[in-house]
């Protein structure tokens, strides 16, 4: 690790604290460095100039940057398999080859779009895009012979906009194909020239799951532009997010009971999940949490929620508990289902949530947060099923209660976010989202954004699922992929 993390330094320092740009011989020794250390990689983009590879040096971010000669770069997916997706996405959006890659596959252009790389200045058109969307299997899947079911809203069903290939020669799938880009919206192109107060309502709709995290990690990326520490996160940014991590949770929970068929659980699960949107609505003026950090300067809010609904939660977790490990409860009908271990989550680069719930010891937030008595005990069971997922989700609604009722909830909820006359700089942000890391890199040239990348835990995890949804049977894919809280939309932006 150290290694790899003093080779990057050996580059020219940008304007980006923790950044270093290395030459086509430094970036190759780094690559070369990588097969035998476990720094973790965190994201790969570009910006058309130069590609970006962002790892994680303990609690610092550690960016490494290259110059694109004649549109390549050498791959990092050889080495780090979380790579591969994002190294995918930057031939699709600027036409960049990553020479030596694993995959080489489009994520995102599915042959429809009007033009080739549509980041580049000068986009080519693009080749004319056939009448339909195939869905062609594989030679794999074709010997192995048996039964091709798909699973995505091209079955009809009210799915998320991904679509899966699930190959089943037997009674359990043996074979996964994804196929991304469905919820593309052109995030980056749209982010470009836009103005700050413009930006930061785009980011707080990336992904409605864990909007709050993305605001405060787009607010931190700003705050390090302005030369502010981006890393120290204050009780009032800490209760909203705590906040969202509750929602997100209990509505995640009350999906898989659904899909179990447990109507004991799923019932005060949803209740508890309604109210609490009630009180985002009363509170925020948004019960989905969206525009929570003010666009510009800083803004008075009460941030208290009612103490009665504190004690309601609190009661409600108890109950909770109890249901979800009773005999025949979600957890035993979830046991054993849709593992995702140790060994898988380090192979991707999941941290996260769905990480720590198959033993990976990942969470950013006793390094970002205030917590003055010490941040809660972690969760025992490491599983990695469905079953721990859930489990450890429960477990951090409970923790999550018992901390709002601890902070300091007499200040104002203020964000670091400037006004339009902003000047120019690079910043880069995180925060510990429901899921897992959720990351934000910008540049802003005269107040207006230059250039923007967010990384989100559901790329990686979309590149898991054929090891997840291995030997799993079909009637079990809604319940894996809803215990994984993956997002489609903040996978393809």
């Amino acid at each position: 690790m150290t290694q790899v993390a003093d080779l990057i330094r050996r580059g020219m320092p940008a304007n980006c604290n923790g950044r270093f740009v290395l030459d086509e011989g430094e970036w190759r020794d780094m690559v070369a460095a990588l097969s035998h250390s476990t720094l973790p990689l965190l994201g790969l983009w570009s910006d058309g100039m130069q590609v970006h590879a962002l790892f994680m040096e303990q609690t610092r971010p550690l960016l490494a940057s290259v110059a694109v000669t004649d549109g390549r770069y050498l791959a990092l997916s050889p080495a780090r398999a979380g790579a591969s997706a994002s190294e995918r996405i930057i031939q699709d959006m600027w036409g960049i080859e990553a020479m030596g890659a694993t995959g080489c596959a489009p994520w995102l252009d599915q042959g429809q779009w009007p033009v080739t790389w549509p980041l580049r200045d000068r986009s080519p058109p693009a080749p004319a895009a056939p009448e339909g969307v195939e869905f062609t299997d594989d030679a794999t899947m074709v010997r192995a012979g048996g039964t091709v079911l798909g699973y995505g809203p091209a079955e009809g069903d009210f799915n998320a906009p991904f679509h899966l290939r699930l190959g089943l020669p037997g009674e359990r799938i043996m074979q996964v194909r994804s196929r991304m880009g469905y919820a593309h919206r052109g995030l980056c192109a749209r982010m470009r020239g836009a103005t700050v107060a413009q930006a930061t309502q785009m980011v707080a709709r990336i992904d409605a799951t864990a909007t709050v995290a993305h605001q405060q990690a787009f607010a931190g990326a700003l705050a390090a532009i302005g030369g502010n520490a981006a890393g120290e996160m204050g009780d009032a940014d800490l209760f909203v997010g705590e906040l969202g991590r509750i929602v997100t949770h209990l509505d995640t929970l009350t999906v898989a009971a659904e899909l179990l068929a447990d109507r004991r659980f799923a019932m005060p699960a949803a209740i508890l999940v309604e109210r609490l949107r009630q009180a985002c609505r009363d509170v925020y003026g948004s019960r989905l949490l969206f525009d929570v950090l003010p666009p510009v300067g800083g803004v008075e809010r009460t941030l208290s929620i009612p103490a009665e609904l504190l004690v309601e939660l609190r009661d409600g977790c108890r109950a909770l508990q109890r249901l979800f490990w009773r005999p025949r409860g979600m957890a035993m009908q979830a046991r054993g289902r849709g593992i995702l271990s140790a060994d898988i989550a380090d192979y991707w680069g999941i941290a996260g949530c769905v990480g720590r719930a198959g033993g990976v010891e990942s969470d950013l937030r006793p390094y970002i947060s205030r917590v003055r008595h010490g941040w809660p005990d972690g969760y025992h069971a490491m599983a990695g099923d469905v079953a721990a997922r859930l489990g450890l989700r429960l477990h951090e609604v409970e923790t999550a209660v018992e901390m709002l009722s601890t902070l300091d909830t007499a200040r104002c909820l203020t964000a670091p976010v400037p006004g339009d006359d902003y000047g120019s700089g690079e910043g880069i942000g995180c925060v510990e989202g429901p899921t897992g890391p959720v990351w934000h890199w910008l540049r802003v040239e005269k107040g207006r954004v230059a250039a923007w990348w967010c990384g989100d835990p559901s790329l990686l995890l979309f590149q898991a699922l054929p090891q997840v949804l291995s030997g799993a049977v079909y009637e079990d894919v809604p319940l894996i992929l809803a215990s994984l809280g993956l997002s489609a939309a903040a996978a393809d932006l």
